[in-house]
């Protein structure tokens, strides 16, 4: 129970704008800051527990809801560990803004249309919702990059030339695209996002790897929640995978659904290795090789 008070606590300290969530002598106050971290995943784990038995109907396309969830959640302990610390060390603005500008395409898409969203009664709302939190989150921490503590800021580690990737994503979807919106704009608004979105995490997993030692344990707590977040889209569509097939029988778009978020999981999975190692091995941190030629 001391442990639900100390981070009721810590959350008031935030909230009221004082300096006690970092203690003159002893740094940041850990023991505040994970009981608050644990009353984030009990709060967001009994939410989803409600929309699921109250809001869905217990369709399996609700897991893709439930991915949205758990993005959300790795966004908000990421949000808080920027607050408690006040830096932003070790995370790219690049994704960041990345992620501000996929999900505001999408829900251009998916606020107005339901051919990409869960077919559940989780999808009227709930997903659309989840993913405006997300964005607003992202663009918070995007702020505080340049500007709030934009002196914590690595912005010389922070070099994949992202624009480069992102123009052809954008291009790609024009020729490849769905018709599950039953209108042509609404679908390439979808798979821009979609395409975008394969490519959000590389500036984070590309300024990591800059980096190299350890990486501290939030940071690696929002890549991994996107690493599973990505899991849980990808068994969606493997079940939904053969209701994409046009009518002669080939199945371009799901194959480049299916491809592009198996391309997110295989550009992380470096990072996931050394994140479940670091969880066997007892650490507090992901150890990540340094790359080549870099200094910590």
């Amino acid at each position: 129970m001391s442990a639900i008070a100390d981070g009721i606590d810590f959350f008031a300290d935030l909230l009221s704008s004082k300096s006690s969530t970092v203690k003159a002598n002893s740094g940041v106050d850990y023991g505040g800051y994970k009981s608050a971290s644990g009353l984030l995943y009990f709060c967001f784990s009994f939410m989803w527990l409600f929309v699921y038995h109250r809001v869905s109907n217990k369709d399996f396309s609700a897991v893709i809801t439930a991915a949205s969830v758990v993005q959300c959640m790795g966004f908000l302990v990421l949000s808080l560990r920027v607050r408690t610390h006040k830096s932003v060390a070790g995370i790219s603005a690049k994704t960041m803004g990345m992620f501000v500008l996929f999900l505001a395409i999408r829900l251009c898409s998916t606020t107005l249309k339901k051919g990409y969203i869960p077919v559940d009664r989780s999808g009227q709302y709930f997903y659309q919702l989840m993913d405006m939190w997300t964005m607003c989150l992202a663009a918070h921490i995007l702020y505080c990059c340049h500007k709030t503590y934009s002196h914590s800021y690595q912005e010389e580690h922070d070099t994949l030339p992202i624009n480069i990737v992102a123009i052809p994503c954008v291009v790609l979807a024009f020729f490849v695209h769905g018709n599950l919106n039953r209108n042509p704009f609404f679908d390439i608004i979808w798979f821009i996002s979609l395409n975008l979105e394969t490519i959000a995490m590389l500036p984070q997993l590309w300024m990591m790897s800059n980096i190299g030692g350890k990486v501290s344990t939030v940071s690696s707590q929002f890549v991994a929640a996107n690493v599973l977040s990505r899991v849980m889209v990808v068994t969606f569509w493997l079940w939904a995978y053969s209701e994409l097939k046009q009518k002669d029988g080939s199945n371009l778009v799901g194959q480049q659904i299916m491809g592009a978020y198996l391309v997110q999981l295989f550009l992380s999975a470096d990072f996931a290795f050394y994140y479940v190692k670091g969880l066997l091995d007892g650490t507090d941190a992901v150890v990540l090789p340094q790359a080549e030629g870099i200094a910590c």
